[in-house]
This record gives structure tokens, sequence and C-alpha cells, in this order.
């Protein structure tokens, strides 16, 4: 049995079968398996829903008012300020932004108003190191 979901030719089966192109024998025998199997009989219902919906009409003048602003598009030209300008902006404001922070903030001063910790965790790391240590005198056996 030919599964149209799982067949390289599958679509163009399909196509065949609901346009009733294809001979008696491989009719029926797709008939079978679309009853059978859910996935085709999927495939199957969607194909002929297709075929219900209902195309709009196009309104009067439509190619003309495309093809009028197709000409005045290509009049315009290429704006090569507004296409550079779009990658450009994030960029722009991003120097901006680093631009002001250096201004603000040269590299390697320290900043006013914020403690200096450096020091202050050098002197609790050293007491830390030495608590460990004491920790680890306790925890080593005495008769060695």
């Amino acid at each position: 049995m030919i599964c149209l979901s799982k067949h390289q030719q599958g679509a163009e089966l399909l196509a065949s079968y609901l346009a009733k192109t294809l001979n008696a024998d491989r009719m029926a025998e797709l008939d079978g398996h679309i009853r059978e199997c859910a996935d085709c009989r999927g495939l199957a219902t969607v194909w002929e829903r297709l075929d219900e919906f209902a195309v709009p009409e196009v309104t009067p003048g439509f190619d003309a008012r495309l093809y009028a602003r197709i000409a005045a598009e290509e009049a315009r030209g290429l704006d090569w300020r507004r296409w550079l300008w779009r990658p450009m902006a994030p960029l722009a404001a991003a120097g901006a932004v680093a631009a002001l922070a250096l201004y603000l903030h040269p590299l390697g001063t320290p900043l006013r108003g914020i403690p200096d910790v450096s020091k202050q965790a050098n002197k609790a790391e050293i007491e830390q190191v030495a608590q460990a240590l004491d920790d680890l005198d306790l925890l080593i056996p005495i008769d060695r």
C-alpha cells in the first residue's frame, strides 16, 4: 500500500487522485489507504477544502496601481542614507553610550562615592585562610 505522506511522489499522487486521473486499480488502492490512514485522510481533506476556497475578486485598477507604485519606487532610486542608516542606528547608539561612559569615567580611575573594597576583601581573605588552617589542624589526627 502506498502511503501518500511517506511516498517520495506523494503530492503528485494525491493531486492525480483528487483529479481522478489515475487508473482504476490505483484509485481503488488509494481509496482503501485513505480510509485506513489518518495522515493521508487529513491530506486529502485539506486538498479538497482548498478546492472549496473562494478566491476574492481583484479590485478594479489593481494592476494599474501596482505598476504605478513600482514605477514610482524605481524612479525615486536608491536612497542610500535610509539604506545605510537602518543597520547603523543601533551601532551609532552603542558607540555614543560607550563614548559618554568613557568621558564620564576614564579608564583606570576609581568611581567616586564607591568605597575601595579590594583592601577589605584582601584582609577578609587572609582571616578566612587563617581560620581554615586552624580548622584543618583540628581535623588532622593527633597520633601520626
